[in-house]
């Protein structure tokens, strides 16, 4: 193995693995799932109703972290937090978009934003 293959073999081994390969969200018509794929806590495997979702906010993390979705259920106190680079992290933010959980006012606002801020759907009641 030549020096710069050798390097390379390290620097890899060393290097965080992408939210792709650590985590995945899917999903049915009834039902969405996350599941570790490796190297994170089990408690990141949930599993929710789309009947339960209540609320659906959006986090803008900036330019070198994965933006992160929190939804609040009807049936539990802690939102399920979801990373938008998980495998299926996009199409799970489209579907809860096409199902009016985060309409195109709010999510076009969300995905604009560059400042960190956090965008919800619905709005906290005054």
């Amino acid at each position: 193995m030549s020096a710069l293959a050798r390097l390379k073999t390290w620097w890899q081994s060393r290097r965080p693995r992408p939210l792709n390969e650590l985590l995945v969200v899917e999903f049915d018509d009834l039902e969405v799932r996350v599941r570790v794929l490796g190297e994170l806590e089990e408690s990141w495997n949930q599993a929710f109703q789309w009947a339960h979702v209540k609320r659906v906010c959006f986090k803008d993390e900036g330019m070198w972290q994965s933006d992160t979705m929190y939804i609040s259920l009807s049936d539990r106190v802690k939102p399920v937090v979801v990373p938008t680079e998980a495998k299926g992290g996009h199409a799970f933010f489209g579907a809860l978009c096409d199902r009016g959980l985060f309409p195109e006012h709010a999510w076009r606002k969300a995905v604009g934003d560059t400042s960190g801020g956090m965008h919800c759907w619905p709005p906290h009641e005054s």
